[in-house]
């Protein structure tokens, strides 16, 4: 069996701030390295790794194309540009990152997702908005001969889908954009601790804003000291 080659490299950013490792094979497959696609997908690498192993899931059945199998594939990094140049490393490719995407979309419509789910069905759900929008304004541009930027324009339409989130229920206490901890844990129904692990792992991406007390005091709360958290940043990532 001829072993696959990652021949070019590049960092895709189709959420604002969230880099994903892009590869393009040698055989013109796309594909994001395992880490990119948990993060592209609001999940953790070892949830990730459960959808692998279990696929489909119980829940996602229903929404899954017949015989679809989620699978990887280990490819040596051959680019140049490549930090992991030499390496042997896991990639999903594109149409596997989308059977994920979609099946989790599909049922989280269908209210068929465990509360442990939800938070990652609402994440895909903005996800495939934003790449529906994305390719629909690039094919019309393109058509019209105007330039195209697609990682600038996904961008721009993933910020727009962002006021999703406050139509599925996320109600930010200290202002349109600035959620406390309580909102999002509430909205994206998950423990404290998963939120606080979260953060601390994302420390160096997601930058709390320190509240003052007058602004405190306005939402109702008696602590002395509380962070709010531009709902920018992607919580459709945690634990689970």
């Amino acid at each position: 069996m001829t072993e696959r080659q990652a021949v070019h490299n590049g960092q895709v950013e189709i959420i604002p701030g969230i880099q994903c490792d892009g590869y393009v094979l040698d055989n013109g497959t796309a594909c994001l390295s395992e880490r990119g696609t948990a993060d592209l997908l609001g999940m953790n690498q070892m949830a990730l790794n459960r959808v692998k192993t279990t696929w489909p899931l119980k829940t996602l059945k229903p929404f899954v194309d017949e015989g679809l199998i989620v699978k990887t594939t280990l490819v040596k990094v051959v680019a140049e540009n490549s930090p992991h140049k030499g390496r042997n490393i896991v990639v999903y490719s594109s149409d596997i990152i989308e059977a994920i995407m979609r099946a989790y979309a599909m049922a989280e419509g269908n209210n068929a997702l465990q509360k442990n789910q939800m938070h990652i069905g609402r994440h895909c759900v903005i996800l495939v908005c934003t790449l529906a929008r994305t390719a629909l304004e690039t094919a019309i541009k393109e058509a019209c001969g105007l330039p195209i930027n697609v990682q600038t324009t996904t961008q721009q339409r993933y910020t727009d889908i962002v006021e999703l989130m406050k139509e599925s229920g996320l109600k930010c206490s200290v202002s349109e954009e600035i959620a406390i901890k309580t909102d999002i844990t509430d909205f994206l129904d998950v423990p404290l601790s998963t939120l606080n692990g979260f953060l601390y792992k994302r420390r160096n991406e997601i930058k709390p804003i320190q509240l003052d007390r007058k602004t405190i005091c306005a939402i109702g709360s008696k602590a002395l000291r509380m962070n709010g958290y531009h709902i920018q940043n992607n919580w459709g990532q945690s634990n689970n």
